[in-house]
């Protein structure tokens, strides 16, 4: 019962921004600017509350989770550039294949959903797992585009990755590390400042799954359907063997609270991020096959989730 009611407040507001995107409430570039005023404006606000209040013996987290989060990046990129030539030959949709399945939706969704299911706790450890999500996804993501095309570079790496970089990653580490130095220096916030962080951060998780309702798309060709099938069973069945290579790797090298282990075996078993079309500009790809990928991935993680948070909590953890 407790999990059919978390998953259901999950759902909800993913659903209900689903049902405004579908009467036209918002049009495109409205829910561009809304899911940009969410990532830039009330994330920010989030990380500072919990990781202010926070109990900083989780600190220790930090590294693990860190460590945890590259190398399950760095698995799903080489999977993904060996597996995809077995379910496309065409150069365009393997691209596709490997950019929907090398980097997951660990932040916007797996925030939401570590919040509700291990509360302030688990959502610190997502925050630590996914704190360098930009540059690994950026430094990642144009090693692959390199790759695949052959040695060739179609971005100027000195300006673009630094340009990039600074708008994505600047705003979430700032925070985060301005809210770890005021709790380790026993600074105290005045109320009236804590309050108006306190109201942006609660809107936050809500905001979240809304914005991921406002982005669903279920349109995707038929013929496409292997590949797209392919790519969702490699985020979130295989991803979860991934999480579970993982938190066995890392574990030889730190200690990770029990908690954490729950957060990263979840955090792996992610859809693919909405981000991931990014990539686009720079390598050549079929956007309506990724656009599948990230939407059929991200409608059976409302399946799977669950199902491993139940396999977490009973049987491996």
């Amino acid at each position: 019962m407790k999990i059919f009611l978390t998953i259901l407040a999950i759902m909800l507001p993913i659903f209900y921004g689903y049902f405004f995107k579908k009467i036209n409430v918002f049009s495109q570039s409205e829910i561009d600017t809304l899911r940009k005023f969410v990532v830039r404006v009330t994330v920010p606000f989030i990380i500072v509350r919990n990781l202010y209040s926070a109990n900083m013996e989780t600190l220790n987290q930090i590294f693990p989770s860190i460590t945890s989060f590259i190398t399950v990046t760095i698995i799903f990129s080489f999977t993904g550039l060996f597996l995809s030539k077995y379910f496309t030959k065409t150069d365009k949709e393997r691209n596709s294949y490997i950019f929907s399945v090398f980097v997951g939706n660990y932040g916007f969704l797996g925030w939401g959903v570590m919040a509700y299911f291990y509360g302030d706790a688990g959502f610190t450890r997502a925050v630590f797992f996914s704190l360098l999500f930009w540059p690994v996804f950026l430094s990642s993501g144009f090693l692959l585009a390199y790759l695949r095309n052959k040695g060739e570079s179609k971005y100027n790496k000195s300006s673009s990755f630094k340009k990039l970089l600074l708008k994505n990653a600047s705003v979430p580490i700032t925070a985060a590390l301005f809210a770890i130095s005021l709790n380790l220096g026993e600074i105290e916030i005045p109320k009236l400042l804590w309050n108006f962080i306190d109201k942006f951060a609660s809107i936050t998780i809500p905001m979240i799954l809304f914005t991921i309702g406002l982005n669903f798309k279920f349109r995707m060709k038929m013929n496409k359907f292997k590949i797209i099938l392919a790519g969702t069973f490699h985020r979130l069945i295989f991803g979860f063997a991934i999480g579970i290579a993982t938190l066995f790797l890392v574990k030889s090298f730190f200690s990770i609270d029990p908690i954490n282990q729950k957060v990263i075996l979840i955090e792996a078993a992610m859809p693919t991020a909405a981000m991931t079309p990014f990539f686009a500009e720079y390598v050549n790809m079929d956007k309506k096959l990724q656009s599948g990928i990230i939407t059929f991935s991200t409608i059976f993680s409302l399946i799977t989730i669950p199902l491993w948070y139940y396999l977490v909590e009973n049987i491996i953890v």
